[in-house]
Protein backbone atom coordinates (compact mmCIF):
# COMPACT_ATOMS: atom_id res chain seq x y z
CA UNK A 1 0.00 0.00 0.00
CA UNK A 2 1.26 3.50 -0.84
CA UNK A 3 1.99 5.87 2.01
CA UNK A 4 -0.52 8.62 2.71
CA UNK A 5 0.90 12.13 2.29
CA UNK A 6 -0.18 13.85 5.49
CA UNK A 7 1.20 17.18 4.26
CA UNK A 8 -0.38 17.21 0.80
CA UNK A 9 -1.41 20.72 -0.32
CA UNK A 10 -3.48 21.48 -3.41
CA UNK A 11 -1.52 24.72 -3.87
CA UNK A 12 1.13 22.51 -5.47
CA UNK A 13 -1.18 21.20 -8.19
CA UNK A 14 -3.46 24.12 -9.05
CA UNK A 15 -2.57 25.71 -12.42
CA UNK A 16 -0.89 29.11 -12.42
CA UNK A 17 -3.27 30.32 -15.13
CA UNK A 18 -6.86 29.13 -15.25
CA UNK A 19 -7.80 28.66 -18.92
CA UNK A 20 -11.50 28.82 -19.88
CA UNK A 21 -11.80 25.04 -20.35
CA UNK A 22 -10.26 24.24 -16.96
CA UNK A 23 -12.26 26.92 -15.17
CA UNK A 24 -15.50 25.59 -16.67
CA UNK A 25 -14.54 22.01 -15.82
CA UNK A 26 -13.94 22.75 -12.13
CA UNK A 27 -17.18 24.68 -11.74
CA UNK A 28 -19.32 22.22 -13.67
CA UNK A 29 -17.78 19.22 -11.86
CA UNK A 30 -18.83 20.70 -8.52
CA UNK A 31 -22.36 21.60 -9.62
CA UNK A 32 -22.99 18.24 -11.32
CA UNK A 33 -21.73 16.37 -8.25
CA UNK A 34 -23.77 18.37 -5.74
CA UNK A 35 -26.88 18.17 -7.94
CA UNK A 36 -26.57 14.39 -7.84
CA UNK A 37 -26.01 14.38 -4.06
CA UNK A 38 -29.16 16.52 -3.65
CA UNK A 39 -28.78 17.29 0.09
CA UNK A 40 -31.87 17.63 2.29
CA UNK A 41 -32.45 18.85 5.86
CA UNK A 42 -31.54 16.31 8.51
CA UNK A 43 -29.57 14.02 6.22
CA UNK A 44 -26.13 12.96 7.41
CA UNK A 45 -23.74 13.55 4.51
CA UNK A 46 -20.09 12.53 4.48
CA UNK A 47 -17.52 14.14 2.14
CA UNK A 48 -14.52 11.83 1.79
CA UNK A 49 -11.35 13.62 0.72
CA UNK A 50 -13.07 16.93 1.46
CA UNK A 51 -9.97 19.05 0.78
CA UNK A 52 -10.72 22.70 1.56
CA UNK A 53 -14.35 21.78 2.43
CA UNK A 54 -15.66 23.92 -0.44
CA UNK A 55 -18.41 21.41 -1.21
CA UNK A 56 -19.38 21.29 2.46
CA UNK A 57 -19.68 25.09 2.45
CA UNK A 58 -21.82 24.90 -0.69
CA UNK A 59 -24.14 22.32 0.93
CA UNK A 60 -24.41 24.11 4.27
CA UNK A 61 -27.63 25.95 3.44
CA UNK A 62 -29.41 22.63 2.82
CA UNK A 63 -29.82 21.91 6.53
CA UNK A 64 -28.01 18.58 6.25
CA UNK A 65 -25.58 17.37 8.93
CA UNK A 66 -22.21 17.55 7.17
CA UNK A 67 -19.02 15.65 7.96
CA UNK A 68 -15.71 15.97 6.13
CA UNK A 69 -12.89 13.44 6.15
CA UNK A 70 -9.40 14.39 4.96
CA UNK A 71 -5.98 12.80 5.65
CA UNK A 72 -3.75 15.85 5.10
CA UNK A 73 -3.02 18.11 8.07
CA UNK A 74 -2.48 20.97 5.62
CA UNK A 75 -5.81 20.51 3.87
CA UNK A 76 -7.60 20.06 7.20
CA UNK A 77 -6.23 23.45 8.22
CA UNK A 78 -7.54 24.97 4.97
CA UNK A 79 -10.92 23.27 5.51
CA UNK A 80 -11.33 24.49 9.07
CA UNK A 81 -10.38 28.00 8.04
CA UNK A 82 -12.98 27.95 5.25
CA UNK A 83 -15.67 26.74 7.63
CA UNK A 84 -14.65 29.22 10.34
CA UNK A 85 -14.67 32.16 7.95
CA UNK A 86 -18.10 31.20 6.62
CA UNK A 87 -19.51 30.67 10.10
CA UNK A 88 -20.41 27.00 9.75
CA UNK A 89 -20.26 24.50 12.57
CA UNK A 90 -19.32 21.31 10.71
CA UNK A 91 -17.33 18.25 11.76
CA UNK A 92 -14.09 17.86 9.81
CA UNK A 93 -12.08 14.78 10.78
CA UNK A 94 -8.72 13.33 9.87
CA UNK A 95 -9.09 9.97 8.16
CA UNK A 96 -8.64 7.99 4.97
CA UNK A 97 -11.18 6.54 2.59
CA UNK A 98 -9.92 3.02 3.16
CA UNK A 99 -10.90 3.23 6.84
CA UNK A 100 -13.81 5.63 7.22
CA UNK A 101 -14.21 6.74 10.85
CA UNK A 102 -18.00 6.28 11.04
CA UNK A 103 -20.39 3.59 12.26
CA UNK A 104 -21.40 1.20 9.43
CA UNK A 105 -24.82 1.97 7.99
CA UNK A 106 -24.96 5.41 9.61
CA UNK A 107 -24.59 7.77 6.61
CA UNK A 108 -27.43 8.88 4.34
CA UNK A 109 -25.23 10.13 1.52
CA UNK A 110 -21.54 10.02 0.70
CA UNK A 111 -19.67 12.37 -1.60
CA UNK A 112 -16.21 11.67 -3.01
CA UNK A 113 -15.22 14.25 -5.61
CA UNK A 114 -11.86 14.17 -7.36
CA UNK A 115 -10.27 12.12 -4.60
CA UNK A 116 -10.68 8.39 -5.29
CA UNK A 117 -7.70 8.26 -7.66
CA UNK A 118 -5.49 9.65 -4.86
CA UNK A 119 -6.31 6.78 -2.48
CA UNK A 120 -3.80 4.01 -1.83
CA UNK A 121 -6.50 1.38 -2.36
CA UNK A 122 -9.56 2.71 -4.25
CA UNK A 123 -11.24 -0.70 -4.27
CA UNK A 124 -11.09 -0.94 -0.49
CA UNK A 125 -12.37 2.62 -0.20
CA UNK A 126 -15.42 1.78 -2.32
CA UNK A 127 -16.10 -1.24 -0.13
CA UNK A 128 -15.92 1.04 2.93
CA UNK A 129 -18.31 3.49 1.28
CA UNK A 130 -20.80 0.71 0.58
CA UNK A 131 -20.59 -0.37 4.24
CA UNK A 132 -21.11 3.15 5.60
CA UNK A 133 -24.29 3.96 3.62
CA UNK A 134 -27.71 3.45 5.17
CA UNK A 135 -30.30 1.35 3.33
CA UNK A 136 -31.93 3.76 0.91
CA UNK A 137 -28.87 5.99 0.91
CA UNK A 138 -26.51 6.81 -1.93
CA UNK A 139 -22.89 7.56 -2.79
CA UNK A 140 -21.79 10.03 -5.47
CA UNK A 141 -18.30 9.71 -6.93
CA UNK A 142 -16.74 12.13 -9.41
CA UNK A 143 -13.41 11.33 -11.02
CA UNK A 144 -11.20 12.38 -13.94
CA UNK A 145 -11.56 10.18 -17.03
CA UNK A 146 -8.14 9.17 -18.38
CA UNK A 147 -9.77 7.80 -21.55
CA UNK A 148 -11.58 11.01 -22.41
CA UNK A 149 -11.97 12.19 -25.99
CA UNK A 150 -9.66 15.11 -25.25
CA UNK A 151 -6.91 12.80 -24.01
CA UNK A 152 -7.37 10.48 -26.99
CA UNK A 153 -6.96 13.42 -29.37
CA UNK A 154 -3.95 14.63 -27.41
CA UNK A 155 -2.26 11.24 -27.62
CA UNK A 156 -2.84 11.22 -31.38
CA UNK A 157 -1.40 14.72 -31.78
CA UNK A 158 1.69 13.97 -29.75
CA UNK A 159 2.13 10.61 -31.46
CA UNK A 160 2.32 12.46 -34.77
CA UNK A 161 4.71 15.03 -33.27
CA UNK A 162 6.97 12.23 -32.11
CA UNK A 163 7.02 10.66 -35.59
CA UNK A 164 8.02 14.06 -36.97
CA UNK A 165 10.75 14.35 -34.30
CA UNK A 166 9.14 17.44 -32.78
CA UNK A 167 10.33 17.91 -29.22
CA UNK A 168 7.75 17.62 -26.45
CA UNK A 169 7.60 21.04 -24.68
CA UNK A 170 5.90 19.71 -21.52
CA UNK A 171 7.36 18.03 -18.45
CA UNK A 172 4.26 15.87 -18.09
CA UNK A 173 1.45 15.33 -20.55
CA UNK A 174 -2.12 15.69 -19.19
CA UNK A 175 -2.99 12.01 -19.77
CA UNK A 176 0.03 10.80 -17.80
CA UNK A 177 -0.70 9.91 -14.18
CA UNK A 178 0.25 12.86 -11.91
CA UNK A 179 2.68 12.06 -9.08
CA UNK A 180 -0.01 12.57 -6.41
CA UNK A 181 -2.37 10.03 -8.07
CA UNK A 182 -2.35 6.28 -7.54
CA UNK A 183 -4.82 4.98 -10.13
CA UNK A 184 -6.00 5.77 -13.67
CA UNK A 185 -9.79 5.68 -13.86
CA UNK A 186 -11.96 5.61 -16.94
CA UNK A 187 -15.67 4.89 -17.47
CA UNK A 188 -15.33 1.12 -17.53
CA UNK A 189 -12.99 0.75 -14.56
CA UNK A 190 -14.98 3.14 -12.36
CA UNK A 191 -18.36 1.51 -13.05
CA UNK A 192 -16.87 -1.97 -12.74
CA UNK A 193 -15.06 -1.27 -9.45
CA UNK A 194 -18.01 0.52 -7.84
CA UNK A 195 -20.35 -2.21 -9.11
CA UNK A 196 -18.56 -4.83 -7.01
CA UNK A 197 -20.07 -3.35 -3.85
CA UNK A 198 -22.99 -1.15 -4.91
CA UNK A 199 -25.52 -0.75 -7.69
CA UNK A 200 -24.61 2.09 -10.09
CA UNK A 201 -27.98 3.72 -10.81
CA UNK A 202 -26.94 6.95 -12.56
CA UNK A 203 -23.96 8.09 -14.65
CA UNK A 204 -23.27 11.45 -16.26
CA UNK A 205 -20.34 13.16 -17.92
CA UNK A 206 -18.88 16.59 -17.30
CA UNK A 207 -17.15 18.71 -19.96
CA UNK A 208 -15.34 17.55 -23.07
CA UNK A 209 -11.96 18.29 -24.71
CA UNK A 210 -10.48 19.95 -21.62
CA UNK A 211 -6.67 19.72 -21.65
CA UNK A 212 -6.55 18.84 -25.35
CA UNK A 213 -3.29 20.46 -26.54
CA UNK A 214 -3.96 24.05 -27.61
CA UNK A 215 -7.69 23.90 -26.88
CA UNK A 216 -7.69 26.15 -23.82
CA UNK A 217 -5.55 28.79 -25.54
CA UNK A 218 -7.88 28.77 -28.55
CA UNK A 219 -10.94 29.23 -26.32
CA UNK A 220 -9.19 32.09 -24.51
CA UNK A 221 -8.76 33.87 -27.86
CA UNK A 222 -12.49 33.69 -28.68
CA UNK A 223 -15.07 36.24 -27.49
CA UNK A 224 -16.37 35.25 -24.04
CA UNK A 225 -19.89 34.57 -25.32
CA UNK A 226 -18.66 32.20 -28.02
CA UNK A 227 -16.39 30.39 -25.56
CA UNK A 228 -19.31 29.94 -23.17
CA UNK A 229 -21.51 28.57 -25.94
CA UNK A 230 -18.84 26.06 -27.00
CA UNK A 231 -18.07 24.68 -23.54
CA UNK A 232 -21.77 24.43 -22.66
CA UNK A 233 -22.53 22.62 -25.93
CA UNK A 234 -19.70 20.14 -25.37
CA UNK A 235 -20.86 19.61 -21.80
CA UNK A 236 -24.31 18.65 -23.03
CA UNK A 237 -22.71 16.09 -25.35
CA UNK A 238 -20.62 14.74 -22.46
CA UNK A 239 -23.75 13.96 -20.47
CA UNK A 240 -24.93 11.66 -23.26
CA UNK A 241 -21.48 10.08 -23.79
CA UNK A 242 -19.86 9.98 -20.33
CA UNK A 243 -17.24 7.49 -21.54
CA UNK A 244 -15.74 10.35 -23.61
CA UNK A 245 -16.20 13.13 -21.04
CA UNK A 246 -13.44 14.80 -19.05
CA UNK A 247 -15.01 13.84 -15.71
CA UNK A 248 -17.34 10.98 -14.87
CA UNK A 249 -19.93 11.31 -12.08
CA UNK A 250 -21.75 8.24 -10.82
CA UNK A 251 -24.40 7.68 -8.18
CA UNK A 252 -24.47 4.35 -6.37
CA UNK A 253 -27.02 2.80 -4.05
CA UNK A 254 -26.74 -0.23 -1.74
CA UNK A 255 -27.53 -3.59 -3.27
Amino acid sequence: MNRVDLNWDDNEVLPDRMRPDVEFLFGRMSSATLDMVDPHPGERILDIGCGRAIDIVNMSASGADLIGVEPSFVMLSHARESLKLDGYNTAVLQGIGESIPVVPGSIDKILCKGALDHFSDPDRALKQIATAIKPGGSAVIAIANFESLGFKIGKLIFGCRKLLCIKNPYKRLPWELPPDHTFKFDYRTLVEMAGRYMKVDKVTGVSMLCCTPGWGDMLAAFPAGLTRFIVLSLDRVSRVFPMLSDVIVIRCVPR
